[in-house]
């Protein structure tokens, strides 16, 4: 998939559970020309949003009492690219570890550069 024209026209899956963070991400990925799938702020959900077949998605590391990884471990069944937008660096596993991180807070170009990397990373 080519980022040419960076997430314009792609379908971003958001995954975070702090109201404040994921208002910020959608207008980033809005203002960016992607459509937003979500946001969404637990696994159940996440996992329900595969269905609308989002091209690349941004996960939270920490869930209230969950983990992003069960959907990190299906995105990559799936063959789906994504990234971790997270303070959270020191939990995320080897398997995973390779995955393009943006760290929070985090300015339009840092995330959308991030999902730029994620994609052209084939991931």
């Amino acid at each position: 998939m080519t980022t040419r024209d960076g997430i314009s026209g792609l379908r971003v899956l958001v995954v975070e559970d702090d109201y404040w963070v994921a208002a910020t991400l959608v207008e980033i990925i809005s203002d960016a020309g992607a459509e937003v799938v979500g946001p969404v702020d637990c696994v159940r959900d996440a996992l329900s949003a595969l269905d609308s077949s989002p091209h690349v998605a941004s996960l939270d590391v920490q869930l209230g009492s969950e983990t992003s990884f069960p959907i990190a471990d299906e995105l990559n069944r799936r063959g789906v690219p994504f990234i971790f937008a997270t303070g959270a660096t020191s939990m995320i596993p080897a398997v995973h570890a390779s995955r393009p991180i943006c760290h929070k807070p985090a300015s339009r170009e840092l995330v959308v550069g991030a999902l730029c990397r994620a994609l052209d990373a084939g991931c």
